[in-house]
């Protein structure tokens, strides 16, 4: 090796990693040269029932493809029913009609509806969410991807003119994924939602706080 130049200084090369994390506590002296353990071999056995597992995961795709081809034929013959339906709801003829709601043969249908669904909490649709469900006309639901429901579903809230928001529909797209196959665990990756586009003082989201005049009032004379 040659030797350096003369005046110029000479720099030992940085420490190992392992080395460096030594000096500086992260690792004992004593584990400095041990590497870390490989995973153990899955004995025979083991490889055999990951084998026979993997096969039955192919087949519980397969049943989900045909599935979902079963789910979009049939959605396909419902909608009529469910167009025949808002047609019903939407009349305003009849007695008790109340034009002025989103279901006017019915007032408060979606409401009621939304309320008694098994998937949502008894808290989840507040007080004042009440009103502005009064005028909902429709809920349409899709998926994101018409040969995979597991990608996530898209609902769109149709509603009638109302006091609250200039929005004539309202969308909300979940999308997610797979999470697990082996036990069908879905993971939402994200949530979409239309920007409400509330009327002035409407927005029934925003509590309202009457300000405190400071100095207690007229003075006594």
């Amino acid at each position: 090796q040659a030797a350096p130049a003369p005046g110029r200084t000479v720099h030992p090369p940085p420490p190992a990693p392992r080395a460096a994390a030594q000096a500086m506590g992260l690792v004992k002296k004593g584990d400095a040269d041990v590497a870390a353990p490989e995973a153990p071999e899955d004995p025979p056995v083991v490889k055999q029932l990951k084998e026979i597992d993997d096969r039955y995961l192919e087949l519980e795709k397969e049943y989900d493809r045909e599935m979902q081809k079963l789910v979009v034929k049939y959605t396909g013959l419902q909608q009529p029913l469910l167009q025949e339906r808002k047609e019903v709801l939407l009349s305003c003829e009849g007695e008790g009609a109340q034009p002025q709601t989103g279901t006017p043969a019915l007032a408060g249908f979606w409401l009621k509806a939304l309320q008694n669904h098994p998937a949502f909490d008894e808290d989840l649709i507040q007080e004042w969410d009440e009103p502005v469900l009064e005028y909902l006309q429709d809920i349409e639901k899709s998926h994101v991807d018409e040969e995979d429901s597991n990608k996530g579903f898209k609902l769109v809230f149709h509603f009638a003119e109302n006091p609250y928001f200039s929005n004539k529909e309202v969308e909300k797209v979940y999308t997610s994924e797979l999470a697990n196959p082996y036990c069908g665990e879905i993971e939402v990756k994200e949530v979409k939602s239309t920007v409400i586009e509330w009327k002035a003082g409407k927005d029934v989201t925003v509590e309202k706080v009457a300000k405190k005049v400071k100095g207690g009032g007229a003075k006594k004379a």
